[in-house]
C-alpha cells in the first residue's frame, strides 16, 4: 500500500477522481437551474448592457431602482461586456463566474508547479476546485470568482517577479496590483503581505537587492489610492448599518466552517492547519511560499478584526474568500515536507470525496426555484405572465430567465387589460427563504390580490413562488 501511495500516479488518480465528482456536481447545479440571489439581481441590472454607461453608474452609485454596490465598478463594466458578446441572460451570468472558477484552478496549478512537482500541483488543484464555498460561489453571479481568480494571479506574478530581476516583471507587478486593489479594495491585504514580506527577505538576508520591489509594491497602494479617490469619497457618504458585524463565533473556526462545508470539516482543516504551522515553525522561515502564505493568513484576518472595530463591518466568509487558495497552498505545502506525506495525501483526498458528496450543494439558504415556477406555468399551457412584485430589481431578473422568450411577460395588471388576455398567470415571489420574512403575511398581500374581469381558478404554491392561473370571467 504505502508503495503504492508513494508512486507519482496515485496522486494523478486522486486528483482525477476529484474533478470528476465535482464537475459532476457542477453539471447538476446548471441542470438545476437554481434562481438568483437579491445581490444576484443587483449585478444583473447594474451589468445591463442594454442602457448606457451613464446609467450603469448611476445604477452602481444606487439610484431608486436598487441600492449603491460596495465592490468597485470594474467587476461589473468587464461582465455587462461579456453579456454584450455572449447574450444578457441570468444563465451567462453564471457561466461568467465558472470561467473565473476554471481560470483560477489552472492558475494555482501553473503556480504552485513552480515549487512542488506537476502531481502535487494538480492535487492541490483539484482540492481547491471541491472546495464547498468556492464551488458555491462558482454558481453565483457576484464578484467572488473574479477575485479568486486575481489574487492567484497577482500572487503568481509576485513570485516571478522575485525569481527574475527584470524591470518589466517589477512593472508587471505594479499593474497587476493596482488592477487587483481596483476589483477589490480589501486585497490590500495581499498587497500588505508583499511588502512585509520583501521587508522580512530584506532584514533575513541583510541585503539591498528588494529595494526596487518594495518601491514597486508600495507605489502601486499610492497609485491605486490616487485613481480611486473618487469611490473612496463614494463609500465615506453611503455609511450604513451592515449585517457583517464581528461576532465571537468568528474566533473559533475563523470561518473554516463556512470555507469547507460545516463544522466537521472546518475542524478538520483547521486543525490541519494549526498542525502545520506548529510542526513546521522552523521550515516556515526557510520557505519563501510557506513564509508569504502564512504573513498573507494573518495580515488577511487582522484586517478583518481591525476594519470591523474600528472602520466598517467586514467580518463575512464571502469578503475574504480569497484567502482559501492561500491556506490551502500552506496546508499542502507543508504537507510534502512531512515524512508522512503519502498518508496525508489519501486522507486528503477521502476528506475531500466526502464533503464534496455532502456538502456539494447544502447551503443553509436554497435559492428559489424560478426554472420550476415556470415549469408549473407551462404545464397549464399558459404564456402571459404577470410578474410580481413591481420591481425593477426582480422584473428584470425574470426576464433574463432561460426559456423566457416561450412566455409574454406582463410587469403591471395594465398591461394585461390592455392587450385583451383571456387568462394569465401571476408570477409572485412569496415568502422567499433568502429574505428571512416567510411569517410577515402582510408584507405578500400583493399575491393574493383579485383582479377585476377575471376568475381565479388555480393556485399553487412552491418554495419562493405562488403562481396563481386567472382566466376571463366573460
Amino acid at each position: 500500500m504505502f508503495k503504492f501511495s508513494e508512486n507519482k500516479k496515485i496522486l494523478i488518480l486522486y486528483s482525477s477522481i476529484i474533478f470528476s465528482f465535482t464537475a459532476y456536481f457542477i453539471y447538476l447545479n446548471f441542470l438545476n437551474e437554481s434562481g438568483y440571489w437579491y445581490d444576484e439581481w443587483c449585478t444583473l441590472l447594474s451589468s445591463d448592457p442594454n442602457v448606457d454607461l451613464e446609467k450603469i453608474f448611476e445604477r452602481h452609485r444606487g439610484n431608486s431602482e436598487k441600492p449603491y454596490e460596495n465592490v468597485p465598478i470594474i467587476y461589473y463594466l468587464v461582465l455587462r461586456f461579456f453579456f454584450d458578446i455572449f447574450g444578457y441572460t441570468s444563465e451567462n451570468g453564471r457561466i461568467f463566474s465558472l470561467i473565473s472558477f476554471f481560470l483560477s484552478s489552472i492558475t494555482l496549478y501553473f503556480f504552485f508547479k513552480s515549487f512542488v512537482k506537476k502531481e502535487e500541483s494538480l492535487f492541490t488543484a483539484s482540492i481547491f476546485f471541491s472546495t464547498p464555498l468556492i464551488l458555491w460561489m462558482s454558481n453565483e453571479t457576484r464578484v467572488d470568482m473574479f477575485v479568486v481568480f486575481f489574487v492567484i494571479l497577482n500572487i503568481s506574478i509576485f513570485f516571478l517577479t522575485l525569481k527574475n530581476d527584470k524591470i518589466y516583471l517589477k512593472i508587471l507587478l505594479l499593474i497587476i496590483n493596482i488592477t487587483t486593489l481596483s476589483i477589490y479594495p480589501l486585497t490590500i491585504s495581499i498587497i500588505g503581505s508583499q511588502f512585509l514580506f520583501l521587508i522580512f527577505q530584506k532584514i533575513q538576508k541583510n541585503s539591498n537587492n528588494n529595494n526596487l520591489a518594495i518601491f514597486f509594491v508600495v507605489s502601486s497602494v499610492i497609485l491605486y489610492l490616487v485613481f480611486n479617490y473618487d469611490y473612496f469619497i463614494e463609500r465615506s457618504l453611503n455609511r450604513d448599518d451592515h449585517f457583517a458585524t464581528l461576532k465571537l463565533n468568528f474566533f473559533i473556526l475563523y470561518y473554516f466552517n463556512i470555507f469547507f462545508g460545516s463544522v466537521f470539516f472546518g475542524i478538520i482543516f483547521f486543525l490541519l492547519f494549526l498542525f502545520f504551522l506548529i510542526s513546521q515553525n522552523k521550515e516556515i522561515f526557510k520557505d519563501q511560499l510557506l513564509l508569504f502564505c502564512i504573513i498573507s493568513i494573518f495580515l488577511t484576518y487582522l484586517m478583518v478584526i481591525i476594519s470591523s472595530t474600528l472602520v466598517t463591518p467586514i467580518a463575512a466568509p464571502r469578503y475574504i474568500i480569497f484567502i482559501i487558495p492561500i491556506l490551502l497552498i500552506f496546508i499542502i505545502k507543508s504537507l510534502i515536507n512531512h515524512k508522512n506525506k503519502n498518508l496525508f495525501f489519501l486522507f486528503l483526498f477521502s476528506i475531500s470525496i466526502l464533503n464534496l458528496t455532502i456538502n456539494y450543494d447544502k447551503r443553509h439558504i436554497k435559492k428559489p426555484h424560478t426554472t420550476e415556477a415556470l415549469k408549473v406555468i407551462s404545464k397549464y399551457s399558459e404564456e402571459n405572465v404577470l410578474v410580481l412584485p413591481q420591481s425593477i430589481l426582480y422584473q428584470n431578473y425574470i426576464s433574463t430567465v432561460s426559456n423566457i422568450n416561450d412566455y409574454k411577460l406582463f410587469l403591471d395588471f395594465k398591461e394585461v387589460k390592455n392587450n385583451d388576455v383571456k387568462s394569465f398567470a401571476v408570477l409572485c415571489l412569496y415568502k422567499a427563504r433568502f429574505a428571512g420574512d416567510g411569517s410577515d403575511n402582510k408584507k405578500y398581500e400583493y399575491c393574493n390580490k383579485n383582479y377585476e374581469g377575471f376568475v381565479n381558478f388555480s393556485e399553487i404554491e412552491i418554495p419562493d413562488y405562488k403562481i396563481r392561473f386567472f382566466r376571463n370571467i366573460k
